[in-house]
């Protein structure tokens, strides 16, 4: 989860890592999500109601790879594999 007070923070991060050019750019995005001790965000594009991943550790180009997502499906299988992550970080 992204902490409310750090949505500005991560946005303007997001915005500042992709080229001025990129469609991205004049979109209305909202970071939701970031995978645990990782510069991975799950991000929701307000402008055309898609969920988003973007990862800063495997980048092309300078800029993050992106991937939208299919369905919520692969989305929860990701929270998933992040929770059983942290839980056996805590053990």
């Amino acid at each position: 989860m992204v902490w409310s007070e750090y949505i500005d923070e991560f946005i303007s991060f997001i915005k500042a890592s992709l080229p001025s050019d990129h469609k991205l750019q004049s979109h209305d995005l909202y970071p939701g999500i970031k995978i645990n001790g990782k510069s991975i965000f799950i991000v929701d594009d307000d402008t055309t109601g898609e969920r988003v991943l973007m990862d800063f550790e495997k980048t092309n180009k300078k800029e993050p790879f992106i991937k939208i997502f299919e369905n919520d499906d692969e989305i929860q299988s990701i929270i998933e594999q992040d929770h059983q992550k942290s839980l056996k970080n805590n053990t």
